[in-house]
């Protein structure tokens, strides 16, 4: 689950089974628009630093609204 404030950044964090986490900072955000002759690809990625010191790239399917934690 992605808590976002009216603009669509991300600000509070919820990966399953563990606790939600405080987006601290927003280190860095990016649009992609791509294969739109196959199957359309647009997604919203944000790096952002959590409120434990952690690192974690975020996407949003902007296509089906969905938030998904890039995992890797």
């Amino acid at each position: 689950m992605v808590r976002t404030v009216e603009n669509g950044g991300p600000t509070h964090v919820r990966l399953p089974g563990k606790p939600a986490h405080t987006v601290e900072a927003l280190r860095e955000s990016w649009r992609i628009d791509d294969e739109w002759w196959r199957q359309p690809i647009s997604r919203e990625y944000h790096i952002v630093v959590l409120d434990d010191g952690r690192n974690l790239t975020l996407y949003h399917d902007l296509l089906d609204g969905t938030w998904y934690a890039q995992r890797g």
